[in-house]
């Protein structure tokens, strides 16, 4: 069962899911809402902010696997923001792993979020205390400490995966890279800061491959996993990697934008222990991924 399918990572993990050899089932808010078309997939109709419906259709489903991908990213520093992250980030968590009490999962994998450790020392480690900068960020370190409460109680079989910045084929425009690249195939001025700022990207099908093995690595049960590339780069110099696939870097203006209040710039995450219980790393490249992402842009015809 997949909460938040029809997202970017949701439709991705989807996608690998139904060249496995299992049954899926995906979380759809309403009968209006986005549905996958594919007769090999059940379209659950529920609200994880429901919970006695979703509890229903749970115990109906009976997942042996859950894949929790359904969440928020408010922008803004105001209590509306603070609502809306912990509404749907941490309540609606909570409804869903209240609802599987009884069920016996073989595992429920959580998407957690760097943005966890917020202003927190670089680089970022799994048992490092969590300083947490935005709602979005607190939201999610709040629903990671109630999977592992869950876990302690009800001997729910939840597995955290921590995630840095995903990228790839199919993301929402608003996001850095893909708004990079939309623009600059438009051939559009990209206005950003200065680009000091260091970020880990990681490609999605990298992220798909993380959350499927934490699934089916029955030792990960209870752990929290950092998922990255493991490598950062200052942003400026991945906007100068697309900038030059695209032969177009004479649209990027630098110092145009100003620092958000309290960037984070050291920003790098350990992933050995992924690696070592996981048995997984990432495989994509960001140059690689980054021509990747072009190409599924210009296919859908993202040009002037």
């Amino acid at each position: 069962m997949v909460t938040g399918a029809s997202g970017f990572i949701g439709s991705h993990l989807v996608n690998y899911l139904c060249q496995e050899d299992v049954q899926v089932g995906v979380v759809i808010r309403d009968r209006q809402s986005k549905r996958i078309k594919n007769k090999d997939i059940d379209n659950i109709y529920t609200d994880i902010n429901d919970f006695a419906n979703l509890q229903r259709k749970v115990q109906s489903f009976k997942p042996d696997i859950v894949f929790h991908l359904a969440g928020v990213r408010p922008q803004g520093d105001s209590w509306q923001a603070i609502h809306q992250a912990y509404h749907v980030n941490f309540i609606g968590t909570m409804n869903l792993l209240q609802s599987l009490q009884g069920l016996k999962c073989q595992s429920v994998v959580l998407v957690g979020s760097a943005a966890e450790y917020g202003r927190g020392p670089a680089p970022y480690h799994e048992h490092q205390g969590l300083q947490a900068v935005s709602a979005y960020g607190s939201a999610k370190a709040a629903a990671t400490s109630l999977g592992r409460l869950c876990y302690e109680y009800f001997k729910l079989p939840v597995v955290t995966l921590r995630l840095t910045l995903v990228y790839g084929p199919g993301q929402g425009k608003e996001f850095f890279i893909s708004q990079l690249i939309k623009n600059l195939l438009l051939e559009e001025p990209f206005p950003m800061t200065e680009g000091e700022q260091y970020r880990d990207f990681i490609h999605v099908n990298d992220v798909v491959e993380a959350l499927w093995r934490a699934a089916n690595t029955p030792r990960a049960t209870g752990g929290i996993f950092n998922i990255g590339y493991g490598l950062s780069y200052p942003i400026k110099d991945v906007a100068m990697m697309v900038g030059t696939i695209l032969g177009r870097c004479e649209l990027l203006q630098f110092g145009a934008k100003p620092y958000a209040q309290g960037e984070q710039f050291a920003y790098c995450v350990d992933t050995q222990l992924a690696r070592q219980v996981l048995q997984w790393q990432p495989k994509v490249p960001l140059i690689q991924g980054l021509k990747d992402t072009i190409q599924w842009f210009e296919k859908i015809h993202i040009c002037p």
